[in-house]
């Protein structure tokens, strides 16, 4: 009789066994990562909301600079000589006020409610930080629900934030979100208040996402 040959399925078996076992105790702890069943924690149930929400960015719906509407304004040449030689004369004197009004949208698809305690958020014009500010303090973000977030800005412009150029050239392309290259950013930094009262420690700082960002899929 062949020992070796009785020996080989011994072995199969053996190996299966431990191979069962292992993904046994892969399920097991995949299991542990989603919180489920009747005896899940509230605070489980609401880290999870907090790893599931999305925030988008909506196109700048009013954008000022001295006065005059910037909205559309591509290129310096957009503005006119006589616009151009307004908004330096605010310049020069110290009284250039810039206006921005935004929008974020703070969609919620978990099935449990949050408590967005505020939402932190910077502007970035050229890689450098124009501004920065909170908005949606104290929001209860509903479950499976979006709610509409405002930012509002307004500040006066300094020289030294022109880097040497002009008002029309600081105002070319501020609103264009759709330029590959677009010169303002915003980023965003969520902080959550549990249902006890537990306080949610704040993330980085993120980029926004533009409500029109498509969703990658992969080719078939």
């Amino acid at each position: 009789m062949n020992i070796s040959s009785l020996r080989f399925p011994a072995r199969a078996l053996a190996l299966g066994a431990l191979l069962i076992a292992a993904d046994s105790c892969s399920v097991s702890e995949q299991v542990k990562d989603k919180p489920s069943g009747k005896n899940v924690s509230t605070e489980a149930l609401e880290n999870e909301a907090y790893t599931l929400m999305q925030y988008r960015l909506n196109f700048v719906d009013e954008a000022k600079l001295g006065g005059q509407d910037i909205l559309f304004v591509r290129q310096a040449s957009d503005v006119s000589s006589a616009d151009q030689a307004k908004l330096q004369t605010a310049l020069a004197s110290g009284n250039l006020p810039l206006h921005l009004k935004m929008r974020v949208y703070a969609k919620n698809p978990s099935s449990t409610s949050v408590q967005l305690k505020q939402l932190d958020y910077k502007l970035l014009l050229d890689g450098k930080e124009l501004t920065a500010g909170t908005t949606g303090a104290n929001t209860q973000l509903e479950a499976s629900a979006i709610e509409t977030l405002p930012i509002n800005i307004d500040l006066n412009v300094k020289p030294d934030q022109l880097n040497g150029s002009t008002p029309a050239a600081f105002a070319a392309g501020f609103t264009d979100f759709t330029a590959a290259n677009r010169r303002l950013v915003v980023q965003l930094r969520p902080q959550y208040v549990g249902a006890s009262g537990r306080q949610v420690p704040a993330t980085d700082f993120m980029p926004a996402e533009l409500v029109t960002a498509k969703r990658t899929t992969a080719k078939k």
